[in-house]
C-alpha cells in the first residue's frame, strides 16, 4: 500500500515539475532550453512512479487487499532525505551550497550504516565534484557561505 502511494506521489510530483519546467525561457542560441534536463528529470520521476504504482497493485492483486496491513509512521530512512530538503533551502543561503551538500551527504551515509571514514570520503568527493561542475563547468549560481565556497 505504500508502494502504490509513493508511486502516486512521484507521478504528482513529476507532473508538477514538469509543468513548471515549460515556463523557463529560452536560451537563445541553445539546442535546449533550461527546461530540458527539469523535464528529463520530471520523466524519470514520473516514470518510477508509475514503475512502483504498477508493481504495487500487482502485489496487491495477488495477496489481495485484505491482507495488508495498515498504514504505519514512515521510518527515518524516509524522514531524513526530505528533513535534509527542506534544511538545504532554508540554510544553504547562510551556510553555503557545498557544506551543506556535505552535511546532507554525511549525516544520509552515516544513518544507512557506511562507516565514517568511508561517509566522509565519499561526501568530500561527490561535494567537490559536484560543486565545481555546477557552479564552474555550468555556471550555476551555488549559493556562497561565510567560508567562501
Amino acid at each position: 500500500m505504500k508502494d502504490l502511494l509513493f508511486g502516486l506521489i512521484f507521478i504528482a510530483l513529476g507532473l508538477a515539475v514538469w509543468l513548471m519546467a515549460r515556463e523557463f525561457p529560452v536560451v537563445p542560441g541553445m539546442q535546449y532550453g533550461a527546461d530540458f534536463f527539469p523535464t528529463l528529470i520530471a520523466i524519470g520521476m514520473a516514470g518510477g512512479g508509475a514503475v512502483l504504482s504498477f508493481n504495487a497493485l500487482r502485489q496487491l492483486r495477488v495477496e489481495g487487499a485484505g491482507k495488508t496491513a495498515g498504514f504505519s509512521l514512515p521510518s527515518m530512512a524516509v524522514l531524513l532525505p526530505c528533513a535534509s530538503v527542506v534544511a538545504y533551502i532554508y540554510l544553504s543561503e547562510v551556510i553555503g551550497a557545498a557544506p551543506m551538500m556535505l552535511l546532507i551527504m554525511l549525516t544520509l551515509l552515516i544513518q544507512r550504516g557506511v562507516r565514517l571514514m568511508p561517509s566522509l570520503v565519499i561526501s568530500c568527493v561527490a561535494t567537490a565534484v559536484i560543486s565545481l561542475s555546477f557552479g564552474h563547468l555550468l555556471k550555476v549560481p551555488l549559493p556562497v557561505g561565510p567560508l567562501g565556497f
